[in-house]
């Protein structure tokens, strides 16, 4: 099983706040071999911004920001070592494709982006925190969650 997610739930992993429990379950799962965590490498710049974002607003301190900073970069390299995290590449196809989501559906370049992308992995969930972006995904035929209030779906669905 592949469950994307995008840069609202990923961020959830590293500050503590609603939502942050089933991503740590997630991550246990996929570190175990259970199912497999995927996001883009545009993923990775949007959450450093999050979490930068958080440190400006006083949300983390600045240790907590580094902490953070590091959290991420060293777990996604050790869940790519053991297979159980995918980075997708944005490719010219996946760029082109997420264009004609912004023209449909008025979201941001961003998250058609990862609807496009969780599409063309084959994704079996996509999980978020947006409502706008998971509007759009169920709408394009993605089983996709909020991790704030949906919990219990996801987990039903991850069984």
């Amino acid at each position: 099983m592949i469950v994307y997610l995008d840069s609202s739930a990923v961020a959830k992993r590293y500050v503590e706040e609603r939502g942050s429990d089933l991503l740590d379950r997630i991550y246990s799962r996929a570190e175990a071999g259970e199912l497999q965590i995927a996001f883009s490498i545009w993923n990775l710049g949007e959450v450093l911004g999050v979490l930068d974002r958080y440190r400006t607003r006083n949300i983390i301190s600045e240790a907590e920001l580094r902490v953070s900073y590091q959290n991420l970069i060293l777990e996604s390299v050790k869940m790519i070592k053991l297979g159980s995290l995918i980075i997708q590449p944005i490719t010219s196809a996946i760029l082109v494709e997420s264009w004609v989501i912004v023209l449909d559906h008025h979201i941001y370049q961003a998250d058609a982006l990862q609807i496009t992308n969780a599409k063309t992995l084959g994704s079996d969930l996509l999980l978020t925190a947006d409502n706008k972006m998971l509007e759009v995904a169920r709408s394009s035929e993605l089983v996709a969650f909020d991790v704030e209030s949906e919990a219990n779906d996801v987990n039903e669905a991850l069984a």
